[in-house]
């Protein structure tokens, strides 16, 4: 989709929504920064952290729901204004979810180890195990590893080249909805390009104020996850550029 066919998605879909009223949310990994094989390496990309700085001027309020931890979150936005939520929006653990991840921590440590290209990432409320230099360990390690989360009560997604255990609770849906119900905004927007953000995209088609659900498509993700979306668009280079049209729109 080119910027002109963005920017009239954008006037039809939220024509009723004053811009200050407007919720812009987004996931971090895979939508406004490229997946590498390194995650620690991630970066925010320049013309995407431009339009969000943009954004935070125009709307009501603009968050970041991701995976990630806030320690890292915060190291990406250089600027204030942006909402983190690390953790898939959770606050803090239980002191029964610590014990339980902790658990799997261990565990999944004995899977992991001495297998090249695959290595066990521990963050303060979930973890990720990467296999994105050893992309044909995904079914040996979900094999291994799910019936061991299921044990634990975690919950287990898996993402592109990395599986993802958290707490149930653990959800960007619920996360989105506790914004919505905090700011109680006139119309949201939401990106994302994982499994891990279907909840979110299905959370935004079932919100009655006008809406955009933003699906930023990769080879490794199945169409499927963004059923739920109004627009699919091509990668973060791409959803960085509709972040530039709505912060026009905005203006």
């Amino acid at each position: 989709m080119d910027s002109e066919e963005a920017a009239t998605l954008i006037t039809d879909r939220l024509a009723a929504v004053p811009p200050q009223r407007l919720l812009v949310a987004t996931d971090f990994d895979g939508t406004i920064s490229e997946i590498v094989d390194d995650p620690g390496r991630a970066r925010l990309l320049p013309e995407a952290g431009e339009a969000i700085q943009r954004l935070v001027t125009r709307v009501l309020r603009v968050a970041v729901i991701s995976g990630r931890s806030d320690q890292f979150l915060w190291s990406q936005f250089p600027f204030t204004g942006v909402i983190l939520m690390g953790n898939y929006g959770q606050s803090r653990l239980s002191h029964m979810e610590r014990q339980q991840l902790d658990r799997f921590n261990q565990e999944a440590e004995h899977v992991t180890q001495g297998q090249e290209g695959v290595w066990l990432e521990a963050k303060p409320a979930s973890s990720s195990i990467h296999f994105r230099s050893r992309t044909d360990a995904g079914p040996q390690l979900l094999g291994s590893l799910a019936p061991l989360a299921e044990s634990l009560n975690l919950v287990m997604r898996q993402g592109r080249m990395v599986l993802e255990v958290m707490p149930a609770q653990a959800d960007k849906g619920e996360a989105l909805n506790r914004l919505m119900k905090d700011l109680r905004p006139d119309g949201v927007v939401f990106a994302g390009d994982d499994i891990g953000d279907r909840a979110a995209f299905e959370q935004v088609r079932s919100f009655t104020v006008p809406h955009l659900a933003v699906g930023v498509a990769s080879p490794e993700v199945s169409a499927i996850t963004f059923a739920a979306c109004d627009l699919v668009v091509g990668g973060p280079s791409e959803a960085a550029a509709f972040l530039s049209c709505l912060a026009d729109w905005a203006s």
